[in-house]
């Protein structure tokens, strides 16, 4: 099959940066834990999808009281079902969790999708005094599912971070846990607030540290856009998410589904905040 000297440039490309590439990879403390990343987890005997480490049997029996409402609620929301089997790993310790899939040992993190499954730290169980397990559990499922609706074009960086964050806070509740709703928006009357892409990065994609706001503040501010494009969207947001997890252009789906471009519509959503026309949904668990 003939493939052009566009196509052929490409491979040439990719067969020159592989290699260099590959190295800097396994570098990764992800990379490297994932040599030992299930070791020593058993499965619950109540539900085979989830696993436990010794000590963390209790946590465990609580995620697979909760997993089937978290399934349909990430399904209805993004409508679609899951295309494959996922496992739960349930860390007796935070100290496990950040070993496990290398994380900073600091790492505020309650849970994280890594690969085909997701895992879960005991923060979630005692974050801020508060039991989040199920909200955690459902954040991560929401970055799963999209990641199986994608398949490898995820890796290609097809969804923005502010979406993918947003879209799972919105799902799952959660988000509004450390930054207030009223917070947000002061940041947002100062300019210190994220900027939507329109696409996203493999390599480098844009963090909250870029926009020289914290990942709380990113969160709550992602949600709060994810949340406007699905009011102003009325049913067909659900159709616009079935869309970019096909692996459509955000940039096109956007305009398909909405009749007009992510920077107009930022616009109006800033618009919305100045003249207070924009209605706070979501509160969260653990809002000030």
């Amino acid at each position: 099959m003939f493939l052009g000297r566009g196509r052929i440039r490409r491979l040439l490309i990719l067969l020159w940066v592989l290699p260099l590439l590959v190295p800097l990879l396994l570098l990764h403390p992800r990379a490297r834990a994932a040599a030992r990343l299930t070791t020593g987890f058993q499965s619950l005997e109540q539900d085979t999808r989830v696993f436990y480490e010794p000590g963390a049997e209790v946590h465990a029996k609580r995620c697979a009281e909760s997993l089937s409402a978290a399934i349909a609620r990430v399904q209805e929301y993004q409508g679609q079902p899951f295309r494959a089997g996922f496992r739960v790993y349930v860390c007796a310790s935070h100290e496990s969790f950040t070993r496990c899939l290398g994380e900073p040992a600091d790492s505020p993190a309650r849970g994280m999708k890594l690969f085909r499954d997701i895992w879960v730290s005991p923060l979630a169980f005692n974050f801020r005094g508060t039991d989040t397990h199920r909200q955690t559990i459902t954040h991560e499922l929401s970055h799963l599912h999209m990641t199986q609706q994608l398949g490898l074009r995820s890796f290609m960086g097809t969804v923005p971070t502010w979406f993918a964050e947003g879209l799972a806070d919105s799902v799952a509740d959660t988000g509004c846990e450390i930054v207030s709703h009223q917070e947000a928006r002061e940041a947002f009357a100062r300019g210190r607030h994220f900027v939507p892409d329109a696409e996203g990065r493999f390599l480098f994609p844009q963090s909250a540290t870029h926009y020289g706001i914290s990942w709380p503040m990113l969160h709550r501010q992602s949600r709060m856009f994810v949340e406007y494009l699905h009011d102003r969207a009325g049913g067909s947001f659900e159709d616009f998410v079935v869309a970019v997890g096909k692996g459509e252009p955000f940039d096109v789906a956007i305009q398909e589904h909405y009749g007009d471009s992510l920077n107009n519509l930022w616009n109006d959503f800033l618009e919305s905040l100045n003249s207070g026309s924009e209605t706070p949904r979501g509160q969260g668990h653990l809002a000030p």
